[in-house]
């Protein structure tokens, strides 16, 4: 297995790419806007896509709160789920194993899972991911998802716009 940095940047750019666009797509079906997504310099690496906020905070009694805390860990799931949808495409050498780009997204999914705490923190997260890979696993979310990562892998930038324009041509 290769070391991290051993891995070319452009197949890492690729990665992280493929990264937030899943992040995206999920988002985008669950109804969350971004305002942008980005790929950090210098080498674009590593990234992060940025959702508008809520209009009002999460109250733990609330159902529809419960199940927006839900969606966000989906949305959250979405960047390793799609990054391995990069990583599992035939022909790449370079596939990591055990990637460690899901740690900060794993670092917000506290706030959410404080609130539902639910029984078993790992069955939720297995849900939630099983749940982003059904999206991402769609064919018209797949294509979106490519054309997504191709704009953040070329330009290291994409907004609102780019994102329905891509999001609304694909899935109809």
């Amino acid at each position: 297995m290769p070391i991290l940095s051993d891995i070319p940047a452009d197949i890492r750019r690729a990665a992280c790419a493929f990264h937030e666009a899943g992040h995206i797509v999920v988002g985008w079906e669950h109804r969350r806007c971004i305002t942008h997504a980005w790929l950090r310099p210098p080498h674009g690496v590593s990234g992060e896509t940025c959702f508008e906020p809520y209009k009002r905070g999460f109250q733990t009694g609330s159902p529809i709160d419960r199940q927006r805390a839900e969606i966000e860990i989906t949305i959250l799931s979405a960047g390793y789920c799609g990054e391995m949808i990069y990583w599992n495409e035939e022909g790449l050498k370079w596939y990591p194993g055990a990637i460690a780009s899901h740690e900060d997204d794993l670092r917000q999914m506290k706030p959410y899972l404080a609130l539902l705490q639910p029984p078993d923190e790992a069955a939720l997260q297995a849900r939630c991911a099983n749940a982003a890979t059904a999206i991402l696993y769609r064919p018209p979310m797949l294509a979106a998802q490519a054309m997504i990562a191709r704009r953040l892998f070329d330009r290291r930038r994409i907004d609102r716009d780019e994102v329905d324009e891509i999001c609304g041509r694909t899935t109809g």
